[in-house]
């Protein structure tokens, strides 16, 4: 039947019209026993919030398409949940191959959420092969969170950020993170210790990535940022910090293509811009690749307004970076 419990033995139909949140809870609720798989065979599954459990595995078919949920899709039904996948306390989760439809139902929810305030051991969560799309919050709010791995995922028109994170220890590779309302990527509070590489950060209203707070110990690396409401890059901490803990840095920035930045921000402002580094120490960027332009159709505004934007830096190495027909302000 598939890599683990099947939901449709539990009672879910899957066919876009039954409730199927209590039967699916009872199938993650087993897989908890266990430490074992739930396997959802293609379908729509309508369900409202869902508590995964520690060591438990939620996998379906991964056949959906760029503008499609196609094969596995859970389809939020409750315009009152928080969000629909809640891994709060569940160590060692694992989503994979499954499309989550937020239906642009209710407030700030959001697709997958977890808290880990109370962890006490390594969250380890794993987030693969799926599609996270038109949820009114973040697709995926991991809020001090320990241990994570997000690989090979759309993140695709949801109201907040496509992937918001805090705290440390992670991996995010291979996805997509398009036309989301906020940032594709942003980490406010503290964090630190992320690789960020090889992904496609697209069209987001507010800007690419956003890292603030003490944000320590990224690698950006080989990523393609376009077409970004405001900065592709903003690493920027707060210039009137007195402990200098909270001065983000200690992070290189390398081998990334920033194209038509700034694309809604208001000409002449710093967030009319491909790359903002500020009050930050020991950053090293090099050998990025800037370019300006306008919209697909050839229609607007050209933009950013300004190549880089920065300020405070210290102990830090901004070289080899090309920023042939960059911005439109020499």
């Amino acid at each position: 039947d598939g890599p683990g419990l099947n939901v449709r033995r539990f009672g879910a139909k899957g066919d876009n019209a039954m409730d199927d949140t209590a039967a699916v809870q009872r199938a993650i609720d087993a897989a908890g026993e266990m430490q074992g798989a739930v396997w959802f065979p293609p379908g729509q599954y309508r369900c409202g919030m869902l508590q995964v459990r520690t060591h438990v595995a939620l996998t379906g078919s991964p056949t959906w398409a760029y503008r499609r949920h196609g094969g596995t899709v859970l389809r939020l039904n409750d315009d009152k949940a928080s969000c629909l996948l809640n891994l709060t306390g569940a160590v060692g989760a694992r989503v994979t191959g499954l499309a989550l439809d937020g239906g642009k139902l209710g407030q700030n929810v959001h697709g997958i959420y977890i808290d880990g305030s109370g962890h006490e051991t390594e969250d380890t969560l794993v987030i693969e092969n799926s599609r996270v799309a038109e949820f009114t919050g973040d697709g995926a709010h991991l809020e001090k969170v320990w241990g994570f791995i997000v690989r090979d995922d759309l993140f695709h028109h949801n109201g907040g950020d496509g992937l918001m994170t805090s705290h440390w220890d992670g991996w995010v590779h291979d996805n997509i993170m398009i036309g989301n309302g906020k940032y594709g990527y942003a980490a406010r509070d503290a964090n630190a210790s992320v690789t960020i590489t090889a992904n496609r950060i697209e069209w987001n209203a507010h800007g690419g990535i956003l890292l603030q707070n003490g944000a320590n110990h990224y690698n950006i690396t080989g990523n393609f940022i376009d077409r970004s409401g405001g900065p592709a890059i903003v690493l920027r901490g707060d210039p009137k910090a007195t402990d200098q803990r909270w001065l983000p840095g200690t992070s290189a920035i390398t081998g990334n293509i920033l194209n038509r930045s700034g694309a809604t921000a208001q000409p002449g402002t710093p967030e009319s811009c491909h790359l903002w580094l500020e009050s930050a120490v020991g950053v090293a960027c090099t050998g990025n690749t800037m370019c300006f332009g306008n919209n697909d159709d050839g229609s607007g505004p050209y933009s950013p307004s300004y190549g880089m934007v920065l300020r405070g830096l210290r102990h830090s190495a901004i070289m080899g970076n090309t920023l042939h027909n960059a911005a439109v302000q020499q």
